[in-house]
């Protein structure tokens, strides 16, 4: 095969490889178990795993209270601080997603 042709054909199947390997968002929720912890679970639509991943748990000025990684299940849980806050899902750029203590039920 000429340098041309393999060239062209590099050029189409990595073309639309960017398309591929970005077409998945990150998947985030948040509940009270009746112990009173909150539970979390984490991952993305592709099912890829999240495991490792951070999850910080912030007040309303984005001062990090506790921080943990996401389990090899995806899970994180933690005794919710006093008052009002937010969790937020680190799953790397473009890929955080946070929720407000008002919204975990």
């Amino acid at each position: 095969m000429s340098r041309f042709k393999f060239a062209a054909v590099a050029i189409v199947l990595l073309g639309s490889w960017p398309l591929t390997a970005s077409a998945h968002s990150a998947v985030f929720d948040c509940h009270k178990e009746k112990d009173g912890s909150v539970a979390c679970e984490a991952g993305f639509s592709d099912g890829s795993s999240a495991a490792g991943m951070k999850v910080r748990v912030m007040d309303l000025t984005n001062k990090v209270l506790m921080e943990g990684v996401l389990t090899k299940d995806g899970t994180y849980s933690f005794k919710p601080p006093a008052g009002k806050y937010h969790v937020m899902f680190d799953g790397g750029p473009g890929h955080s997603v946070t929720m407000d203590s008002e919204d975990i039920t």
